[in-house]
């Protein structure tokens, strides 16, 4: 018995710091400062359990960012390892990232890679090439969200033909001449990675003001020009200007001179009829009847007229 009221007053001593009363369970009714109970977890005590351990409030979960690897013009790999949940289940964990420091999980650039705590792999995709950007792990409990300590990395500044990027294939990469070519910034224009529905040029006797660009670079202005004059709904620069693809949805009928690269690189790119004929966004010598298509059998431009329901493939610059 003297035992007993040893122990029953040993607790009491070293909870009545904090304690206004007790309950008739002798469990502490109040909250207080900051203590540390047996197991040394560090928090707010919202009163003692009926094992007299004293019971904390849960506390933003811990976790650790894993470093960057497998980095290319486009993508990379993360991840990180929830150490600790703070005392509440972890209802999701991943890696957020930006160009600017400090990401957090209100932007739409980030993974979700499960739940509770332990490790996790991370795959970072859509990424710009040459860009650096930062990142970090994060998990998420009913307190809110814990990162991991931010990590930095840069893409690589390289791409090819045919590389898989920003939504598609890289169809053509822009050379000295070319509309919009840096010697010091990679530029040119992506393929989708199928063709869109066949559709028609537009409507005949109908001249399209500024639709008559044919170099590389003048796909996305025709495009325009067409959608502002042309009353058909359903014609191919509208089929491709109104499409998502992957996330993106800045996507063009090529000119005349965009859509030979397309026929140049159609292998790497892939997908092709290699029987078809594809349309331009380039009208022929604005004569209000024709536009420019060609065959992708053999190479040949020419021009069509524009009730021909023919092959349509959406590119898009970066």
């Amino acid at each position: 018995m003297k035992r007993i009221l040893f122990i029953f007053l040993y607790i009491f001593s070293c909870y009545q710091s904090f304690a206004q009363g007790l309950s008739k369970n002798g469990e502490i009714t109040n909250t207080g400062t900051i203590y540390v109970n047996k197991n040394g977890a560090i928090g707010s005590p919202t009163g003692v359990n009926k094992n007299g351990q004293i019971v904390l409030a849960a506390t933003l979960p811990n976790v650790s960012t894993t470093a960057i690897t497998s980095i290319t013009y486009g993508a990379a790999a993360s991840g990180g390892n929830v150490t600790n949940d703070g005392g509440a289940v972890i209802t999701s964990k991943g890696v957020c990232w930006s160009t600017n420091p400090g990401p957090t999980i209100t932007l739409n650039t980030k993974t979700t890679d499960g739940t509770g705590v332990g490790s996790f792999n991370s795959g970072l995709t859509g990424l710009t090439l040459g860009t650096m950007y930062y990142v970090r792990a994060y998990a998420v409990n009913s307190v809110g969200t814990g990162y991991g300590t931010e990590v930095s990395f840069t893409t690589s500044a390289t791409i090819a033909v045919g590389d898989s990027y920003q939504g598609g294939k890289v169809a053509y990469l822009l050379s000295p001449g070319d509309l919009g070519y840096n010697v010091n910034v990679l530029h040119g224009f992506i393929a989708a990675i199928s063709d869109q529905a066949n559709a028609r040029w537009g409507t005949e006797n109908l001249v399209i003001p500024g639709a008559d660009g044919t170099a590389v670079g003048t796909g996305l202005q025709n495009t325009i020009d067409i959608m502002a004059t042309e009353p058909i709904p359903l014609v191919a620069a509208r089929l491709c200007r109104g499409v998502t693809i992957n996330g993106y949805s800045d996507w063009y009928l090529p000119s005349k001179d965009e859509l030979h690269q397309l026929f140049i690189n159609r292998a790497l790119v892939g997908g092709f009829n290699p029987a078809g004929w594809y349309i331009s966004s380039t009208e022929y010598n604005n004569d209000g009847y024709n536009g420019w298509y060609e065959d992708f059998s053999n190479g040949n431009q020419s021009w069509a007229p524009k009730d021909w329901a023919l092959g349509v493939r959406a590119i898009r610059s970066f």
